[in-house]
């Protein structure tokens, strides 16, 4: 063999040697195999979910653009008649009040006594009664009352009737009034030569002396007139009256936790405001204004003129009025008693002229009339089932 040609072939054999060695260099191992095959599938899996959640994605994109598509979930039918919603609730007064009743069906000769305002007719008897001074607390659980039996002082009964028990020992008053919130009651007292209120803490049992700026006597003597709590029961408005000659009224607040007394503006006519006095007055629930009845002259030009009664509504601060509803009027009659109901919404209103006492309420509108008795020349205390007007 030609040496050249030798060389050839050892050359040919060395390569394939070489190239037998790379591939076995290159050729993974049972292990190796295994674990890439494992991460294979993985890839493979996980891509197919992508492309799964992606589909989905339009899908649910593409149906809530559409105008058009139907949902896939069928909803539930509605029922075959739509329920009937609730009535919308009557407004209507209190079903009782509380009245002083001299005599009558179902009270002893002048009592304390319940009383029905559909009918005006006595429910049930509270308590004898010795003085006309009564109140109701706003929640209408108990009614504060004075009484010289069996001896002089402040009681209370229960609204709903029960066993009466002293408050405290008190001298004659005309008139006394609980706080809204129940925790006070405010009697009148005279100290010397000045008026004033008194009145109870009744979580505490302490009792505190508001006397009134001024005497009683005097060229500028005082004449004190209708007090109210306000809603808050923080004060007490009173209508006070200045002066022998120079005659003057105004409205007096004084706060019941401090003893200070702040004069508010007097009843001059100016700026909107009353000319004169008022009568009875009361403040009602959640109001910013103090409800007065003013009896005025249906004529001003004229004085014989019949006397027209009205309720007016009286910014406390400003004096400012608002004209409210018409209310009773006739020849000689007094408006002397009035209360809101604890809504503020119902007015109770009781009077009396020569020859009939009254009892009115009002839910906005026309005053409707509770109960009249007759009395002819007599006063109410001779007459039997009389009563003027009451509290709810």
């Amino acid at each position: 063999m030609p040496e050249r040609m030798r060389d050839d072939l050892i050359k040919e054999q060395l390569m394939g040697y070489a190239n037998d060695a790379a591939r076995e260099a290159l050729q993974p191992g049972t292990a190796e195999i295994y674990r890439r095959a494992r991460r294979r599938r993985r890839r493979v899996a996980a891509l197919s979910v992508t492309c799964v959640l992606l589909v989905a994605g339009a899908a649910v994109g593409y149906g809530l653009r559409g105008t058009a598509s139907i949902p896939s979930v069928k909803q539930p039918r509605p029922p075959v008649t739509s329920p009937v919603p609730n009535p919308v609730p009557r407004l209507a007064p209190p079903q009782s009040f509380v009245t002083l009743i001299e005599g009558g069906p179902g009270a002893d000769s002048s009592d304390l006594a319940v009383v029905s305002a559909a009918t005006g007719e006595p429910i049930r008897s509270l308590a004898p009664a010795t003085t006309h001074a009564y109140s109701v607390s706003q929640d209408r659980a108990w009614v504060y009352f004075l009484s010289t039996s069996p001896s002089s002082g402040i009681y209370r009964v229960p609204y709903k009737g029960g066993t009466v028990e002293k408050v405290t020992d008190t001298g004659e008053s005309s008139a006394l009034a609980v706080s809204p919130d129940g925790s006070k009651v405010v009697w009148e007292v005279v100290s010397g030569n000045r008026p004033g209120l008194r009145v109870r803490d009744l979580i505490k049992g302490s009792e505190r002396l508001l006397l009134v700026p001024g005497a009683l006597t005097g060229p500028d003597a005082i004449n004190r007139g209708n007090w109210v709590w306000s809603p808050d029961s923080r004060h007490v408005a009173m209508l006070v009256t200045r002066g022998l000659t120079n005659v003057r009224t105004g409205l007096e607040m004084v706060d019941v936790v401090t003893g200070r007394w702040r004069h508010m503006f007097d009843f001059d006519g100016r700026d909107g405001r009353l000319r004169g006095c008022c009568g009875a007055m009361a403040w009602p629930a959640g109001s910013q204004r103090i409800a007065f009845v003013q009896g005025s002259l249906s004529d001003p030009a004229n004085p014989d003129s019949p006397v027209e009664n009205r309720l007016v509504y009286v910014d406390p601060t400003t004096g400012s009025a608002t004209p409210g509803i018409a209310l009773p009027s006739g020849p000689n009659l007094d408006l002397y008693r009035l209360d809101f109901d604890p809504t503020g919404r119902f007015m109770l209103v009781g009077g009396q002229d020569a020859h009939t006492v009254t009892t009115w309420w009002s839910g906005g509108g026309k005053p409707v009339k509770v109960r009249q008795v007759r009395i002819g020349d007599h006063v109410p205390v001779d007459v039997a089932g009389a009563s003027v007007g009451g509290q709810w």
